[in-house]
């Protein structure tokens, strides 16, 4: 099961979280917008330095910096 960075993905990947690997307030950030452990996250975009994802019907735009503290397991995907 390889888990990578959220930043790591391609747009249209998708995976599952499984660690945010931040402090108090990157956690809580995240946790707020639904990022949390066990939920599937997809990345439906990119722009410059920021990503864009979908969870749960919900799409939020988070920095290359915050996107690189959310370990996501991608499963066997090629």
């Amino acid at each position: 099961m390889p888990v990578v960075p959220l930043s790591a993905l391609i747009e249209g990947q998708e995976g599952t979280v499984v660690a945010i690997n931040g402090g108090r307030g990157c956690t809580a950030r995240l946790m707020s917008m639904g990022i949390v452990p066990g939920k599937k996250i997809k990345i439906a975009g990119r722009r410059g330095g920021a990503v864009l994802v979908a969870v749960n019907g919900t799409k939020f735009v988070i920095g290359r910096g915050l996107a690189m503290k959310v370990a996501v397991d991608v499963g066997w995907q090629g």
